[in-house]
């Protein structure tokens, strides 16, 4: 297969010897076939795991949102492009825009984040298409950098690692799932569907939200980080993985305790929650997210999944920004259209 020709062909999941070269979106695997157990991450549940999550997502229920908006200059008169703050665990204020067409027509809403680095980009080539976008800066970034007084200087993922109910994932997924509760109510019954979308940082961000809330019809996630922490720390040279272990080489005697707080943070421990359908995109190199974090969270998806694959992530090639587009073409023809019954098990139409 050509590098630059993208077929949605749907298939099990590829082995090892396929990897080799770039894929299309396939299915995880085929109705009744068996998962090789003896390949898959572990997951990692500390035993409080899910009772943390319940007292943190009733202490986020109570504090109400306060939202404000701002309209902002609009590219087009039929949508209407607005500034966003509202309230997050901890009273944490956050920022966020929302692109909303005005005509009251159901339409989907897409939920996204940022990645690592910050950067929260306006998806108005989104909003174009038929879809209703809100975005969201989570604590210690961007607009909502104030919300984080005090950041590790060993990097943000260390920023509270003294415990779970002190580290700043904790606010982090609760800031992505107040923006989906912000997103639906400002819609209410105009939002046709729900869509969690991410890349990277956000992609495990969205990862953990759905596995708590069930709340989308479609979790779309590509190269999601923050997948078996065991694993990763010890494969990426970049990003996340790569501070955890340098503090690690600097703290030695803290790994014990560092990794009994990153449990309640490992995206692969929400992943069996995750229902929905959903569509994962994998590089198959990628030294911030390494191929082996992301499958680790795909193999444990509790529902239809299909796996995209291209050639590099995080490294600005060609390849990579090509891949991306097909890939996002064929998420927002599902938001818009709809998840075919098929999706997952069998050959999908041509993109």
């Amino acid at each position: 297969m050509s590098l630059y020709h993208l077929r949605l062909e749907m298939e099990k999941r590829p082995s090892k010897a396929d990897t080799a070269s770039p894929s299309e979106p396939r299915g995880r695997r085929e109705e009744g076939s068996q998962r090789e157990e003896t390949t898959q991450a572990q997951l990692t549940h500390p035993p409080d795991f899910w009772s943390f999550w319940v007292k943190t997502r009733a202490e986020l229920g109570e504090i109400p949102p306060n939202v404000s908006r701002e309209p902002l200059w609009e590219q087009d008169p039929a949508i209407l492009f607005e500034r966003l703050a509202f309230d997050s665990l901890g009273g944490a204020r956050l920022s966020g825009y929302a692109i909303r067409w005005r005509d009251n027509v159901e339409r989907p809403l897409v939920v996204h984040g940022h990645g690592y680095g910050g950067g929260l980009e306006f998806m108005w080539h989104w909003a174009r298409k038929g879809v209703n976008v809100l975005g969201v800066e989570v604590r210690g970034y961007g607009c909502s950098q104030e919300a984080l007084p005090a950041r590790s200087p060993y990097g943000y993922i260390l920023t509270g690692i003294e415990s779970p109910e002190e580290h700043v994932l904790r606010g982090a997924v609760c800031d992505y799932a107040r923006a989906v509760e912000v997103g639906k109510e400002l819609l209410g019954f105009h939002a046709s569907r729900t869509v969690l979308q991410g890349a990277s940082f956000a992609g495990g961000l969205a990862v953990m939200v759905q596995g708590l809330l069930g709340i989308a019809d479609l979790l779309v996630v590509s190269v999601p980080s923050l997948g078996w922490v065991e694993g990763r720390r010890s494969l990426a040279s970049g990003g996340s993985g790569y501070e955890i272990r340098r503090y690690l080489e600097e703290h030695p005697e803290r790994e014990e305790d560092l990794m009994d707080v990153m449990r309640y943070f490992d995206s692969m421990n929400f992943a069996p929650e995750v229902r929905c359908p959903s569509l994962v995109g994998v590089a198959l190199a990628d030294e911030v997210v390494p191929p082996p974090s992301v499958y680790a969270i795909i193999d444990h998806l509790g529902g239809p999944c299909e796996i995209a694959t291209w050639p590099a992530s995080h490294a600005d090639l060609p390849e990579e920004h090509f891949f991306r587009e097909r890939f996002e073409a064929y998420w927002l023809r599902l938001a818009t259209e709809g998840v075919p019954a098929n999706f997952g098990k069998t050959k999908a139409t041509e993109g």
